[in-house]
C-alpha cells in the first residue's frame, strides 16, 4: 500500500488544525481572554450558558395533548447539585403562565406573552450580591421560552460548546474559510514542491552514460535545497565510482595486454632456449595480475570482512618463511624485527597475508642487490616494511595507492598491489602509509584494529 503523498499529508494537517482550532483552541482562547479581561464578553460565564440550556431543552417535554411539562433528568438534578445557585424557568409565550418546576421567583421578573419578545436576551436580576451572575431568556420549543440563571463554567462544559458549534447553522459560515485555507495551501504546498518533480523529471533522465548531469536547485527553496544538493553529491560520488571503474577496466586490459602479447610471440618460436621458464614466468604473470583483480572485485562485493583475533608477529614470521626462498634467489635478505610480546590484531586472515604478502613483494621490487628488507611488528597492531631503494617522493605518495599506478611504463608489476593493501586495510577499519626509510627508500606502514577495538 502505497503512503498518501506529501501534498495530501499537508492538506489533511490544515483540515484538522482548522477543525481543532474552531472547535477547541478558539474557545479555549477566548475563555482565558475573558478571565484576563481581554474580550468584549464581560464574564466566563457566558461559555457556559450552552450547557445549561441544553440541560434545560433537554427536561422540556411536550406531552401528546400539545402541553409540556419539565421532566426532572438525571442531567438536570446533576447540574443543580453541581451549580447550588441555578434556576430556571420555562414560559409558554401564549398564556404567559411557567410550566411546573420553574423557578417561581425568576418567572415572576420575567415578560409575559405578548410584546415583542428577543430572539436571545441577557439579563441580571436586581439586588443580586454575585457581580458574575447572569441571565438569559430565550425562545425553546415552540411556544415556549427558557429562562436560566446563576450559572457557572466548568471545564467540562466545552464540550456543550463544541456541539453548538457543530451545528450546521453555526458550520455553514465557517466552512468557506476552511475549504479556502485548504485551496490556499494546496496550491502553496503544490507551488512549493515544483523543484521535486523537476528533480524528479532530471533523475528520470541520468543513466550511466549521464551520470554527469547536476539537478537544478538554484530556484528551490530553502527547505528543499539541502536535499537536492546532497542528491548532486551523491551523484558526484557516483561519476567518480564510474570514473574509476572505466579507468579500472581499461587499466585491467591494458595490463592485461601486454603479457598475451608477449606468450603469443613466445608460441611463435617454441624452439628457441628457455622455452619452458619464459612460459611458466609469463602465465605466473597473468595469473597474478587476474588474482589481484579478483581479490578487489570479491573487497568490493563483500564489504565488510570476517575478523578473527590473528597474532601478527607470528603471522610476519609465517609469510617471511614462505618468501624467504623467493627472497634469497633475487639477491636480497629480510630481517625481522619481532615484539616484545605479542600483538593481537582483529582481521581476516586471508585479508591480512594478501597484505603482508603485496607489501613484501613491493620491497622485493625495491630493494637493490644484496641489500636487505626490514620487517618490523610494533606495539598498537601495526607493522613497517622498509626497503632501501629509491624511495617515493612527498608528491606521489597518494598516487601510489591508485590501481595501476606505475612511476614509469619500465617499473615492475601491474601497480595493482598497494591498492590492494589500501583497500582492505580501509575494509577492516585500518590505515596505510609510506613514509622515506632513514638513509632512503620506502618505509609502507600498516596499522589495524586490536583485539580491544570495536
Amino acid at each position: 500500500m502505497r503512503s498518501p503523498s506529501l501534498l495530501t499529508r499537508f492538506v489533511i494537517g490544515i483540515t484538522a488544525i482548522e477543525l481543532l482550532t474552531y472547535f477547541l483552541i478558539w474557545p479555549v482562547t477566548a475563555i482565558l481572554a475573558t478571565y484576563m479581561g481581554l474580550a468584549v464578553t464581560d464574564s466566563v460565564n457566558y461559555w457556559a450558558e450552552f450547557r445549561a440550556i441544553e440541560v434545560v431543552d433537554a427536561a422540556l417535554v411536550k406531552d401528546a395533548d400539545g402541553s409540556a411539562h419539565i421532566e426532572a433528568t438525571p442531567a438536570l438534578r446533576a447540574y443543580q447539585a453541581r451549580n447550588p445557585n441555578f434556576r430556571f424557568a420555562i414560559i409558554d409565550s401564549r398564556n404567559g403562565a411557567a410550566l411546573a418546576g420553574s423557578s417561581e421567583a425568576l418567572a415572576r421578573v420575567l415578560p409575559s406573552g405578548g410584546g415583542i419578545i428577543a430572539i436571545r436576551n441577557y439579563f441580571r436580576l436586581p439586588n443580586d450580591p454575585d457581580p458574575d451572575a447572569r441571565g438569559v431568556l430565550r425562545e425553546a420549543k415552540p411556544p415556549y421560552r427558557v429562562a436560566i440563571y446563576g450559572y457557572t463554567l466548568h471545564w467540562d462544559d466545552l464540550g456543550a460548546v463544541m456541539r453548538m458549534l457543530a451545528d450546521r447553522t453555526q458550520i455553514i459560515p465557517f466552512l468557506p474559510f476552511v475549504v479556502s485555507a485548504i485551496l490556499i495551501s494546496w496550491l502553496v504546498t503544490r507551488f512549493g514542491l515544483t523543484p521535486l518533480y523537476k528533480a524528479k523529471e532530471q533523475l528520470a533522465g541520468i543513466d550511466f552514460k549521464s551520470v554527469d548531469q547536476r539537478i537544478d536547485g538554484s530556484k528551490a527553496p530553502k527547505e528543499i535545497a539541502p536535499f537536492l544538493g546532497a542528491l548532486n553529491a551523491a551523484l558526484a560520488r557516483l561519476e567518480d565510482g564510474a570514473k574509476q571503474q572505466r579507468r579500472f577496466t581499461a587499466n585491467a586490459a591494458h595490463e592485461l595486454l601486454t603479457p598475451i602479447a608477449i606468450l603469443r610471440a613466445r608460441l611463435d618460436a617454441p624452439s628457441e632456449p628457455g622455452f619452458l621458464g619464459d612460459l611458466a614466468r609469463d602465465i605466473r604473470r597473468m595469473q597474478s595480475i587476474v588474482e589481484q583483480l579478483l581479490v578487489l572485485a570479491r573487497g568490493a562485493e563483500r564489504g565488510d570482512l570476517l575478523a578473527e583475533d590473528i597474532d601478527l608477529g607470528a603471522l610476519a614470521r609465517h609469510m617471511i618463511a614462505d618468501y624467504l626462498p623467493l627472497i634469497v634467489d633475487n639477491g636480497r635478505a629480510i630481517a625481522f624485527d619481532p615484539p616484545a610480546t605479542p600483538v593481537i590484531v582483529r582481521a581476516n586472515r586471508q585479508a591480512l597475508e594478501c597484505m603482508l604478502s603485496n607489501l613484501i613483494n613491493n620491497a622485493l621490487r625495491a630493494e637493490p642487490v644484496g641489500g636487505t628488507i626490514e620487517l618490523r611488528v610494533r606495539a598498537g597492531a601495526s607493522l613497517e616494511v622498509a626497503d632501501h631503494g629509491e624511495g617515493v617522493a612527498a608528491s606521489e605518495r597518494e598516487l601510489v595507492f591508485e590501481p595501476f599506478w606505475r612511476r614509469t611504463e619500465t617499473t615492475r608489476g601491474a601497480g595493482l598491489g598497494l591498492s590492494i593493501v589500501k583497500e582492505l586495510s580501509e575494509k577492516q577499519g585500518g590505515s596505510v602509509f609510506v613514509i622515506e626509510t632513514p638513509g632512503g627508500g620506502a618505509t609502507f606502514g600498516l596499522a589495524l584494529p586490536d583485539r580491544g577495538a570495536s
